[in-house]
């Protein structure tokens, strides 16, 4: 199965190197191959904006795809919204480090020891009541 998902990545990555040498350069950016199936090529615009951009353009994109060997059989063009974009290496901020505290109040350690002895039960390999017990000690 996941050889079947890797031969589906390479073919949409291969769609995708043969779109961007056809495409309008200002619709690049903002649009992919979703997918390909019987005929249909489904485009993902990022916005309604682009997609209406990229309508416009179907009918030359569809004259041009299918000089290529690989696209004689297009029949015909979808275009969708996309309604997750997945953020490109160069869009994504570091994210800062948030610093948490190593020790419990003494308040919170004495409400977890509290809470760990009302669910104590006779079983000694009560996991709950041992962790709390445990986290309650970091004070």
């Amino acid at each position: 199965m996941l050889a079947k998902l890797i031969e589906q990545a390479e073919a949409i990555s291969a769609l995708n190197n043969t779109l961007t040498q056809v495409l309008d350069s200002e619709l690049i950016s903002h649009c992919r191959v979703g997918y390909y199936d019987k005929g249909v090529l489904t485009l993902l615009a990022q916005s309604a904006a682009y997609a209406t951009r990229l309508r416009y353009f179907t009918p030359t994109l569809l004259s041009k795809l299918r000089t290529y060997k690989d696209w004689v059989a297009l029949c015909s063009i979808q275009i969708k919204v996309e309604t997750f974009v997945v953020p490109t290496i160069e869009q994504l901020k570091p994210v800062p480090e948030i610093k948490i505290p190593k020790k419990l109040s003494a308040e919170n350690a004495e409400r977890i020891q509290a809470l760990a002895d009302s669910l104590r039960t006779d079983d000694p390999l009560d996991k709950l009541v041992a962790s709390l017990e445990r986290l309650a000690k970091h004070k």
